[in-house]
């Protein structure tokens, strides 16, 4: 009953406090399905936003969604419509439709562009469609964000509108990134400065708990490395560019980030010194790149590349060239600049109005506030009795669960010193086998061949002497396998050299050409941590062998700070990685897995059918 009440109570005041909503449907369509397509939008969830549409009836709305969709992932599409048969949502699509089919370098087409968001903006504020204004906003952000060099005038009053309607966490993750961007400036020269650290700090946290497969994610790797790269932290920077360009490659609504990730990964190998690296990249990022700006940007880099290089005949071409380009661009901006004046101006007007609106309808608020009032004083009351017994019984059941909690940890305690034991124990019986094979076994074959050696027949007997050059390579194997077990590469230089020499050791069979890459392993880790991750890496290799049906591998060690990332990638043939979770992680992850979690790291697996499989571990050292 109390709570019956309050419902009601609070549902009078919500609609009090509420912006007045103007309903116009006319012309068909679904506004619940709109607003929730226009939610996976702005959250840049492209499957939620195609469910949306395929869970609802079609309409003329649903149609031209479906033509934003499309537009929106880089297939310009055209949609002939009647406008005045459209409803309100409908004509806020039709907007954004033009909108991003005439996102280009033309001139005009990007005017073009403006005008259409900036339309949807307008309708999408007037109507109070609140998930269809925050993605108007974003793509009016994205807009600005392509052109040359806006300055932060054009991109705050966008900015400041989304601030004022920004209900949830994902909201303050998308103003944060691009309030960062705004604050990080890469001069010509690559000379550069950050005002944003307390934000970036505060980004982190936001994202702590978004997963990988988001859109959004592959936007805050980008922003972090840009951040890192501007405090002069390349190693790190670099490690957070190849994750925006892995999750970046394949999400269409990214392709901005797959070209300016390459260009910067260019010029963190040429910061580096290491100028044939930068080429290689530079030549990557230019065959990405598909717009005017970016060209600018991808010849200034060439000629900063070739004169490192030395070659300044090629440097001064580039340089040339960068110059008539920026010539070029400048002149469009000019022109799109003073083509802005009179759309801003209509937004302001617009502004004007929606004050008058809302200061009548608070007036009106205010009486009907002072009535409800005293019926609300009467049942807080009641209600803040009911509350105390709620919480008496709150704490019964939290103490319950704390029970339980401890219980789970002691398992989970028990389980760990189970995988100790048993790592150990492993170790133990490679050290038992290999002075058994060295000891026992060598030593017995050492005297088989003194006394064959010894033997009083003829020494140029052929059979003899097969007899012994086999008793040689039988003791020379006996010898390889105890030095095997005992992992001899790894007592005595370490981790990196003893992967290396598995895999030129695996290359020469012709059969599997495995390469290793290291980032930062300049120092050597603690010697049985050393020996597990080998040992993980080994099992891991061994699998491509045996599973894979690959023709290539790569492990990648990458070590900054107190962390150290690792990479053992193939172009095998794959698998379904669901399949393999529900036969509880084969060909020996679960193992793996379970060693990594009590080193305190994190196990990803990454497969495709038919395009290999990647396998992601991070471990704090």
């Amino acid at each position: 009953m109390i709570r019956s009440l309050l419902f009601v109570l609070m549902l009078m005041l919500g609609c009090l406090c509420a912006p007045a909503q103007t309903m116009d449907n006319s012309g068909g369509g679904s506004p619940k399905t709109i607003e929730v397509f226009f939610d996976a939008l702005r959250r840049m969830e492209i499957n939620e936003a195609h469910r949306a549409l395929q869970e609802s009836q079609q309409t003329k709305d649903n149609t031209l969604a479906l033509a934003l969709l499309q537009s929106y992932q880089g297939r310009t599409q055209t949609f002939d419509a009647d406008t005045t048969e459209l409803g309100v949502d409908g004509k806020i699509l039709w907007h954004l439709v033009n909108g991003y089919s005439n996102e280009g370098e033309d001139n005009e087409n990007t005017v073009a562009a403006f005008q259409n968001f900036s339309r949807a903006i307008q309708l999408s504020d007037s109507y109070n469609r609140v998930n269809a204004l925050k993605f108007s906003l974003t793509s009016m952000l994205e807009l600005l964000r392509k052109q040359f060099f806006f300055g932060d005038e054009y991109f705050l009053p966008y900015l400041n509108h989304y601030r004022e309607i920004a209900t949830d966490t994902d909201d303050a993750r998308i103003l944060l990134l691009y309030e960062i961007g705004l604050n990080s400036n890469e001069k010509d020269d690559m000379s550069s400065e950050f005002q944003g650290l307390d934000m970036m700090r505060k980004l982190d946290s936001l994202f702590i708990d978004v997963s990988d497969e988001r859109a959004l994610k592959t936007k805050y790797y980008f922003e972090k490395a840009i951040q890192l790269k501007l405090e002069a932290k390349y190693e790190q920077a670099m490690y957070e560019l190849r994750h925006a360009l892995r999750n970046a490659n394949g999400q269409p609504e990214n392709v901005a980030i797959q070209e300016a990730a390459t260009w910067h990964i260019s010029t963190l190998h040429l910061l580096g010194g290491r100028k044939d690296s930068a080429l290689f990249y530079w030549n990557r990022s230019s065959a990405l790149s598909k717009k005017l700006r970016n060209k600018f940007y991808n010849e200034r880099l060439a000629s900063w590349i070739y004169k490192d290089m030395g070659q300044m005949d090629s440097a001064y071409h580039y340089l040339n060239e960068s110059v008539f380009t920026e010539a070029l661009v400048d002149g469009k901006q000019q022109r799109f600049q003073s083509a802005l004046l009179s759309v801003e101006n209509q937004t302001e007007k617009l502004k004007l109005d929606k004050l008058r609106l809302d200061n009548r309808r608070k007036t009106n608020q205010n009486y009907l506030i002072g009535a409800i009032s005293l019926l609300l004083i009467g049942t807080l009351t009641a209600f803040f009795l009911h509350q105390n017994t709620t919480k008496k019984r709150k704490l019964a059941e939290q103490e319950a669960l704390l029970e339980q909690q401890k219980v789970e940890t002691l398992l989970k305690e028990q389980e760990l010193v189970s995988i100790d034991a048993m790592i150990e124990g492993q170790e133990k019986e490679r050290t038992k086998v290999a002075n058994e094979l060295h000891d026992d076994l060598g030593s017995l074959m050492a005297t088989v061949k003194l006394h064959f050696d010894n033997v009083k027949v003829d020494k140029k007997d052929p059979a003899l002497k097969n007899a012994q050059d086999l008793l040689e390579k039988a003791y020379q194997k006996i010898r390889g396998m105890a030095h095997a077990k005992n992992s001899g590469v790894m007592a005595n230089q370490g981790l990196l050299p003893a992967v290396q020499k598995m895999s030129r050791t695996i290359s020469e069979t012709k059969a599997l050409e495995v390469t290793v890459e290291d980032f930062g392993m300049a120092d050597r880790l603690e010697n049985s941590l050393e020996l597990t991750i080998f040992r993980i890496i080994q099992e891991l290799t061994t699998n491509i062998i045996k599973h894979a049906k690959a023709t290539k591998a790569n492990i990648q060690f990458t070590q900054h700070e107190d962390n150290l990332n690792i990479i053992v990638e193939d172009n095998g043939k794959g698998f379904d990685i669901s399949a393999i979770k529900r036969a509880s992680l084969g060909m020996g992850l679960g193992t793996i897995e379970k060693r990594i979690e009590h080193l305190g790291g994190t196990f990803t697996v990454d497969s495709v059918l038919g395009k290999g499989t990647s396998i992601l571990i991070d471990i704090p050292v």
